[in-house]
């Protein structure tokens, strides 16, 4: 009896271990063909699936295949040298869960989407995730295989993903154009990813090398990268045109990225560097992207060698133009700045800082605390240069037409579509050389401004400008150096302009014309017209014409006030001819009341207005306050007063107007006063990279 026992407790442990074996096999070889229809369903969605050896051990737990490989015509080939995972168990809904997935030399070779003639590679020695939760089949959709990409990539979580090392590799261009790009980067991690978003990724400090053509070469260093909020699956929504086209909603693809650093070396002795970057809420509306015609763009750019003919610039630029209504962010900041050239000059900013963009415009671009020196060592400062409303798609636009036909860069109707490429320059505390030497050309603040339809005349204008310098900077024969006085060596000087329209009154009011020039003189000037309509405002350069000539003038303020440029241009008069600076005062004023003379008899009305200028011609430092209106109640077109003042008699106009004394206009509250020019302050040297 014992003997049969033994035999049939070695003949059940025989069975038992041969058992095991067996079903591991027969589990392998279902694995086998379940990965091979998955590779069949690839390939029927457009992507040509490929693997090597293939092992499934069912009570351990783990899944390995080696020599995997993943291609799409145009799209790049992905490569693994081996996939495999460990802690393998069936979950709920047809969902597989693994406790540790590893890929060993992750590569990537093919050209980069959205990125027109640019080639990329990738390399990655291991890949390693934790806590992988994917569907146990493959998304169906034939033809589509951003589309199966995007839903597989939205279907799989893990708690956390790490690439010790990895190299990324761009080329474009050929010849003198070509650039080499290889980055070494530093230790990656990603944690939680879902439904296609990455909460958190950090990549450790990185470095870099650029070749190609001489001229671009160069060594840098990248700090760490920290990311949050990273949405890839809207990313792979943009390179599927049907996805692309039914995703007409803004979706946030990144929540912030910040970067603690950046410096290059070139060999050519450029050096540029900031110490952080900041990018908020990044998004993207995916049917505004013209992805196809980037795609093709970059097949044109291959063609070419790289480097651009004249059509294909154009098509650049109005192809990436078409971008910006499907981009927006909160903000762009940059601090400190800095960059030196070959010849010596340098340069500091402190800050740069954009945002938010949002329809296609980037409501502020602000440079903070420029600092630099050229290469004879002259100071360049800017405290604040501030570009508001900017709209850099329409100006790759206006950039596109100018390249395709240098003409229209002379054509009224090009000049009006300016006005809709910003809303607003601002230039606080600037300095400069002056182009004759000595002392610097300071501005105390520039401002301009307006509001108005796009690519017409703007509505609303306003325009401020203080600044100082020597007398030097203006040429003997130019119009302005007739308004400096002579001796002086340094001048302020200001300006106002302003003007808005009226659309419920019809009504165009040019308010304030201001000019100043210290110890010079002082020009108010108040322009109103009425009888206005919004033709005047057409982007339509013939109807804006014909709409200013139809306005009819209601008024004219002048106030004239003489700082004492009068007396001494009439000191350097009489110095010339070799009179006596008062008499030549008094014949000018003789003059004055002779011209007036046979107007007052017709017209007596004037006799307040002609003794006022008069007087003002006797007096030094004296004021004149004038208004001009038409006389009676008659109208005075625009038009008819540029035709008699271009007519055989401009005098002719004075039957038409009324001139009445007026108290003097009161100037702007910040007029020119003499501004001591900043000490030069040289900046400090850039952070070697």
């Amino acid at each position: 009896m014992r003997k049969p026992l033994i035999i049939a407790l070695v003949a059940l442990g025989v069975v038992g271990i041969g058992g095991f074996f067996s079903f591991n096999l027969v589990v392998d070889l279902l694995a086998r063909r379940q990965l091979d229809a998955l590779f069949a369903q690839l390939g029927v969605d457009g992507i040509e699936a490929k693997r090597g050896d293939l092992h499934y051990d069912y009570f351990k737990g783990t899944f390995e295949v080696r020599g995997l490989s993943f291609s799409a015509p145009g799209q790049g080939t992905l490569t693994l040298a081996s996939f495999r995972a460990e802690g393998l168990e069936q979950r709920p809904a047809a969902r597989l869960f693994a406790r540790h997935v590893e890929l060993t030399d992750l590569a990537f070779e093919g050209p980069l989407p959205l990125t027109p003639g640019m080639e990329g590679s990738y390399r990655a020695p291991k890949v390693e995730a934790e806590g992988v939760e994917l569907p146990a089949a493959a998304p169906k959709s034939p033809g589509r295989p951003w589309l199966v990409a995007r839903l597989a990539l939205e279907q799989t979580q893990a708690d956390r993903i790490s690439i010790p090392e990895s190299l990324a590799i761009t080329r474009s261009g050929a010849g003198e154009s070509r650039v080499e790009t290889d980055i070494t980067h530093g230790a990656a991690s990603l944690r939680q990813l879902k439904d296609g978003i990455i909460t958190d990724a950090s990549v450790e400090p990185s470095r870099f090398t650029i070749g190609g053509a001489p001229a671009y070469a160069a060594k840098g260093t990248l700090g760490r990268v920290n990311a949050h909020t990273i949405d890839v699956g809207a990313l792979l929504t943009v390179l599927d045109p049907q996805s692309r086209e039914a995703a007409t909603e803004f979706r946030t693809v990144y929540g912030s990225v910040t970067i603690d650093g950046y410096a290059i070396t070139a060999e050519n002795g450029i050096t540029q560097s900031w110490s952080a970057a900041e990018i908020r809420e990044v998004a993207i509306r995916p049917a505004s992207i013209p992805a196809e015609d980037l795609f093709a763009l970059g097949t044109r750019l291959q063609q070419a060698g790289g480097k651009a003919p004249p059509d294909l610039e154009v098509d650049l630029l109005r192809t990436v133009a078409a971008t910006y209504d499907g981009v927006s962010f909160t903000s762009v900041a940059f601090r400190d700045l800095a960059g030196r050239e070959p010849d010596g000059s340098k340069a500091e900013l402190a800050a740069l800082t954009a945002g938010p963009l949002a329809g296609g415009r980037i409501e502020s671009l602000a440079l903070d605390r420029l600092k630099g020196v050229d290469a004879s060592g002259k100071v360049i400062r800017i405290d604040r240069l501030k570009i508001g409303g900017l709209r850099p798609g329409a100006l790759m636009d206006v950039a596109a037409d100018v390249a395709e036909d240098p003409g229209n860069a002379r054509a009224i109707g090009w000049i009006m579509r300016l006005f809709g490429l910003l809303d607003s320059v601002t230039i606080e505390g600037a300095e400069a050389p002056a182009p004759s030497g000595g002392e610097p050309v300071v501005v105390d603040r520039f401002a301009l401004s307006w509001k108005g339809e796009t690519d017409a005349i703007p509505t609303q204008v306003s325009a401020t400008l203080r600044l100082s310098g020597p007398t030097s900077a203006f040429h003997d024969d130019g119009p302005l150096f007739a308004l400096v006085p002579d001796g002086l060596k340094r001048a302020s000087v200001a300006l106002d302009i302003g003007g808005q329209w009226d659309e419920a009154g019809s009504t165009l009011t040019l308010a304030p014309l201001y000019a100043e020039v210290s110890d010079a003189f002082a020009l108010s000037v108040k322009v109103r017209l009425k009888d206005v309509d919004d033709s005047l405002f057409s982007p339509q350069p013939d109807e804006a014409l014909a709409g200013a000539m139809a306005a009819n003038l209601q008024s004219i303020d002048i106030t004239a006030i003489d700082a004492g440029i009068y007396q001494r241009k009439l000191e350097d008069a009489a110095k010339e001819q070799g009179l006596d600076p008062e008499g030549t005062r008094q014949l000018l004023a003789g003059f004055a009341e002779l011209l007036f003379s046979a107007t007052l008899a017709d017209r007596p009305d004037l006799e307040a207005a002609s003794q006022s200028f008069i007087g003002f011609l006797q007096r030094p430092l004296g004021t004149l306050a004038l208004r001009i209106t038409p006389r009676g109640n008659d109208a005075l077109p625009v038009g008819m007063i540029i035709e008699t003042l271009q007519g055989e008699d401009p005098l002719d106009l004075i039957d038409e107007i009324n001139v009445t004394v007026i108290a003097p206009d009161a100037p702007p509250v910040h007029t020119a006063k003499p501004v001591q020019p900043a000490k030069p302050a040289l900046p400090a040297k850039p952070a070697k990279p």
